[in-house]
């Protein structure tokens, strides 16, 4: 990815999550209507952070959650008591969930600015694994370093993994059978070394509930647990 394509990517994600604002803005949209590729960039973001979002359930906090947070402000701060007041439950949830992805995004954005030369050095998000359990809200955001070659995956809201059971990695090419890719963890990011040509946008990248140590058999034998498409790297 060249600087230009790198800093259009980075702009794209900046107007997706609303941190870029005023003229700037402006500019971007402007740019967006002679430019079809960056209004796929915008796209693109929109899908990530969409699937992202697609999981949070409105849910009111328990008011712990709250007396903590007041906890740890000075007395005279009344913020966080003004923001419980006027916005209603499921709406401060939405925005706290929305807060954490704008986090995790600015996460894989933010070595990028203090990249020299044009060089990456940080991974550029590229799909997001959703769910397919009904009421679930755990994702895995997959990532890839076209420098390094590595496919980092990041778990985010997993449940723990049942003893006698591994997560397993499939990349399912069209009309091709799932290749496997590796175990990953439940709690922490795994990095795979992969070739960036294996991951097309007809690619499909899946876990697997497996036995430990991984299937078996070369294909998946348990329940498909996360799905999702890859994007334009």
């Amino acid at each position: 990815m060249n600087e230009r394509a790198r800093n259009d990517n980075i702009l794209a994600g900046e107007y997706v999550l609303g941190t870029l604002r005023g003229a700037a803005r402006r500019r971007f949209e402007a740019l967006m209507e002679r430019d079809p590729a960056l209004s796929a960039e915008v796209r693109q973001w929109q899908d990530i952070l969409t699937a992202l979002d697609a999981g949070d359930a409105p849910v009111d906090p328990p008011a712990r959650v709250w007396r903590t947070i007041q906890s740890r402000l000075p007395p005279q701060q009344g913020l966080i008591r003004d923001f419980r007041h006027h916005v209603p439950g499921h709406r401060r949830w939405q925005l706290v969930s929305f807060a954490l992805a704008a986090s995790l995004v600015a996460a894989l954005l933010w070595p990028r600015f203090l990249v020299p030369n044009g060089a990456d050095t940080a991974p550029l998000p590229v799909a997001v694994l959703a769910s397919t359990q009904e009421g679930s809200a755990g994702q895995v955001v997959a990532s890839f370093d076209a420098r390094t070659g590595q496919l980092v995956l990041t778990p985010l809201n997993f449940t723990a993994l049942q003893a006698g059971h591994s997560l397993q990695l499939w990349l399912i090419a069209k009309d091709q059978k799932p290749a496997p890719l590796g175990l990953i963890g439940a709690q922490a990011s795994t990095v795979i070394v992969l070739k960036q040509s294996r991951l097309s946008p007809d690619v499909t990248l899946a876990i697997s509930l497996e036995p430990t140590g991984g299937s078996p058999t070369g294909q998946p034998t348990g329940a498909v647990l996360y799905a999702g498409k890859v994007g334009k790297i």
